[in-house]
């Protein structure tokens, strides 16, 4: 499953936006599933591992906003919200206020959520899959939902985060690493024959195989915070070297998280011992990209 951790990133930041800026706040797997599925080239199958993922790992909570009744023919429907606490303040306003519309329309008289919630959510089965029911269910998990966000709130911390889904997707990464080390071997191998080096870096480079099957599994990003990771600064610059990274986007991307790296030095004393590596690699990216930009002009012109 390429890049994993990016898609699901995406995704929670698609729930975020709906929840803040979309009609309905709360995007539901009734209807979003297949919009995302095209946005993101997943499956829909494959779509709820990963929103699975992002609930386990507290950027999400999941409403089962409808059961499933296989003698009714009733599919089941989730609804999906971003663990935060302005989040679920807004929303738990937006859907109590659409409970009690629902319920004075439906029955002639006003009540509070509170009541209402209090009055039916103890026979909810007879709701199932209608619009109150779904309201109602809504309701009740947020306020349930800010009870744990404030009871346990170093989890829904970004870093607790970050780390629980490194941990779900810890055999993708180790996969990722290891072909990018593989890589990596290849690329600062000592015994190569000059000749072949200098063919490395002629204008018909021969791609290392490795380096391409791993680009067939993981995004170019990805790799690149593998070995910034594991200050691998002499690897990224062979691959711009040899033509592996030749995209302006990508040496970009190497140029903006040098300049991110370095902003963090203070923080990091094993980082500042790569510091010399660093800037030289961000010095030589920008020249690289002008030479491109460069290029680019001088074919527009002509």
């Amino acid at each position: 499953m390429a890049g994993s951790i990016k898609v699901c990133l995406e995704l929670a930041d698609m729930i975020r936006k709906e929840n803040l800026e979309s009609r309905e706040k709360i995007p539901t797997s009734d209807t979003h599933l297949r919009i995302w599925s095209s946005q993101l080239s997943r499956t829909e199958e494959d779509l709820r591992k990963l929103l699975t993922a992002l609930r386990d790992s507290h950027y999400i909570f999941i409403v089962s906003v409808v059961a499933p009744d296989p003698n009714l023919f009733v599919y089941g429907e989730d609804a999906y919200v971003f663990a935060e606490p302005f989040i679920l303040n807004e929303l738990k306003k937006h859907s109590e206020d659409s409970l009690e519309k629902l319920y004075e329309a439906s029955n002639y008289k006003r009540k509070s959520a509170f009541q209402i919630t209090r009055e039916l959510f103890p026979k909810i089965k007879e709701f199932n899959n209608t619009p109150l029911g779904r309201s109602i269910n809504v309701s009740v998990m947020l306020e349930e939902f800010q009870r744990m966000l404030t009871a346990q709130s170093y989890e829904y911390t970004d870093q607790w985060r970050r780390n629980k889904l490194q941990e779900i997707f810890k055999d993708e990464i180790n996969a990722a690493e290891e072909l990018a080390n593989a890589s990596s071997a290849r690329d600062l191998d000592p015994t190569k024959r000059a000749v072949d080096q200098l063919k490395e870096q002629g204008p018909k480079e021969k791609i290392d195989q490795n380096w391409v099957k791993a680009k067939e599994n993981f995004s170019t990003e990805f790799l690149l915070r593998v070995h910034f990771r594991k200050y691998e600064f002499d690897v990224v610059k062979k691959l711009i070297q040899t033509g592996k990274l030749k995209d302006e986007k990508d040496i970009k991307y190497v140029r903006d998280t040098l300049q991110l790296m370095e902003n963090r030095l203070e923080q990091d004393n094993l980082l500042k011992r790569y510091a010399t590596e660093m800037i030289e690699l961000r010095r030589y990216a920008q020249a690289k990209l002008n030479l491109l930009r460069q290029s680019v002009g001088s074919k527009q012109e002509s």
